[in-house]
């Protein structure tokens, strides 16, 4: 039977959900994350370009729209996610036929910004045959909390792992400086909502990068609170009664408690507010036993000395962050500038 080239249309979502899970059986999508993630996003309708065989699903590129900033534009964006094909389908072309399709779409739809986070398959096709941008590689930073439990996920032997844990806790307290950085006028508050003083609070800093995504509370408020199953944690920072930065962390179950922070902000990019912001959540993570702590933050970020100050280390450096404007309103040259970029690990659509 020849393939079907085309975009999605209502009832296509199950056959794209047994793909998904054919393609990343470790990740427990349900319909109500897809419905979120396509459906009931406030900013656009998304891009899902479809190859079929008669019913069934053999291969999607998707983009799901978010607002971003260009310069000082507030400008039409889409993320790149769920590029996946069936694994008896590969090598066919089918992945270059849908990759073209939706940058014209995205070009007709005059959106001015895609990005994305390639892995190793398909990063060739998009920067050396489609003409996207390689920005630049992402740089990962983590810190261990309880090392007994992170070494049990590379040795079975509990016994050996609790006795190196304790011997390294030594280590591990003289390497964390950022106990000084606690100061009582400050405490965490649990988000409910964002609202009008996040909204002010990312007015204050967005000019600062000339490429993001848009921190306004109608995007954390879909991007985080109102996600279906993720369980994200918000947490204002507060200065006495005052909102003065907020943080957004999640905990995930691997081999050991994996606490992930998706987001960071403090007014001013103050770096001493950024400290106490993330040693109060260090204290969160560790009485919700996360063993190892992780973020990403680009190397320009004005928050890598909050986190040198409060023992993070850099971990890898692998993860490409590529662009393109489908509409060509922005040159390539100014999208190839990594400085210019804010990216955290929220922007990720796997965080």
């Amino acid at each position: 039977m020849e393939l079907e080239f085309g975009l999605y249309a209502p009832g296509d979502e199950e056959q794209i959900l047994t793909l998904f899970h054919q393609n990343f059986p470790k990740i427990p999508r349900q319909k109500a994350d897809w419905q979120w993630e396509y459906e009931h996003n406030p900013f656009g309708a998304p891009i899902i370009a479809l190859a079929k065989e008669g019913p069934k699903v053999v291969a999607q590129e998707a983009f799901y729209c978010v607002p971003m900033k260009a310069g000082e534009q507030r400008v039409a964006g889409a993320q790149s996610i769920d590029t996946m094909t069936d694994a008896a389908y590969r090598g066919q072309g089918i992945f270059k036929r849908l990759a073209l399709m939706t940058l014209e779409i995205g070009k007709e739809r005059q959106l001015s910004l895609f990005y994305g986070f390639p892995n190793k398959n398909s990063y060739n096709g998009y920067v050396n045959r489609f003409g996207w941008t390689d920005v630049g590689r992402i740089p990962r930073w983590v810190k261990v909390l309880d090392l007994s439990s992170a070494l049990q996920a590379r040795w079975k032997s509990p016994l050996l792992c609790r006795l190196l844990g304790t011997l390294a806790l030594p280590i591990l307290r003289l390497t964390f400086r950022g106990s000084q950085q606690r100061d009582a006028n400050f405490h965490l508050e649990r988000v409910i909502r964002f609202g009008e003083e996040t909204d002010a609070l990312w007015q204050g800093l967005r000019s600062r990068f000339a490429f993001a995504v848009e921190r306004s509370s109608q995007y954390l408020n879909w991007r985080y609170i109102d996600h279906p199953s993720a369980g994200y944690q918000g947490f204002f920072l507060k200065q006495e009664q005052r909102i003065c930065g907020f943080a957004v962390v999640r905990l995930a179950e691997l081999d050991y408690r994996l606490g992930s922070i998706g987001e960071l902000l403090v007014e001013q990019w103050d770096p001493k507010k950024a400290s106490i912001l993330l040693r109060l959540l260090l204290d969160q993570l560790r009485a919700q036993k996360a063993a190892i702590v992780a973020t990403w933050t680009l190397p320009h970020s004005p928050l890598i000395s909050a986190l040198r100050n409060n023992g993070f280390r850099l971990r890898s450096t692998h993860q490409p962050l590529i662009a393109i404007s489908p509409d060509r309103s922005i040159p390539r040259e100014r999208l190839a500038r990594l400085n210019d970029w804010y990216i955290t690990s929220g922007d990720y659509d796997m965080y």
